[in-house]
């Protein structure tokens, strides 16, 4: 009995082999050619599942960010998008602690960076007994005010590892929470400017250990 190549079982399922040769076709898978039909068969049931899956609409939310996790996934030498490095232009912990200060239930820290146009104003609130953080931030175009960063995908990344995940609202805020580990950053990716931004969070998940101390003993002199 002869049998049909498998790319040609693939033209007839899609509807491509026309005429004669169609109807030849046909009439082998019905004399009840096992080999062929298990071919036909399977070759119809992908062509729905694909037909099917075709027929949804991805967000495009998901597609860009998609499209940062696949960039990131890449070799050190391969970028798809250029990064700016954020620049720490500000830092609360860096304030002297006032005096008489006792110690706080909720450890609150602040920070801005600056990269290329574009600045970062984070705040990081880290409840005493919790794993986890709460980080709120802002991403503004300094040079452009007016110009809205909506609906970016903003990434915090340990290493290659996606730790969480958030999207900038219409005023270029969002929101996300974490438990602390190291070689924290966070990228969002620019796709206008050609460019990725990334922040490196390094000392920001906790306070070290002097100002512990200090909040720990507020009264504590020098010397004492």
């Amino acid at each position: 009995m002869r049998h049909y190549a498998e790319t040609k079982w693939i033209d007839f399922v899609r509807g491509l082999v026309l005429g004669r040769e169609r109807e030849a076709m046909q009439a082998h898978l019905d004399t009840g050619c096992s080999r062929c039909r298990r071919v036909a068969g399977l070759l119809r049931t992908t062509a729905t599942v694909a037909a099917a899956d075709s027929s949804w609409a991805v967000p495009d939310g998901a597609v860009h960010t998609a499209k940062a996790i696949f960039a990131l996934q890449q070799p050190e030498t391969v970028h798809i998008l250029p990064r700016m490095l954020g620049r720490l232009v500000y830092d609360s912990f860096r304030d002297p602690m006032p005096e008489g200060v006792r110690v706080q239930h909720r450890l609150s820290r602040q920070a801005l960076y600056e990269a290329g146009p574009y600045s970062v104003d984070l705040q990081l609130e880290h409840e005493r007994g919790s794993l986890r953080v709460t980080l709120v931030g802002q991403i503004a175009n300094r040079k452009q005010p007016e110009s809205r960063l909506a609906d970016a995908p903003v990434l915090l990344m340990s290493g290659n590892v996606v730790v969480a995940l958030a999207f900038s609202n219409e005023l270029g805020e969002f929101q996300m929470e974490y438990e602390p580990t190291r070689h924290l950053r966070l990228y969002v990716p620019l796709e206008p400017l050609g460019k990725g931004m990334e922040v490196r969070l390094k000392g920001l998940a906790s306070r070290n250990k002097k100002q512990e101390l200090a909040a720990r003993h507020p009264s504590r002199k020098k010397g004492n």
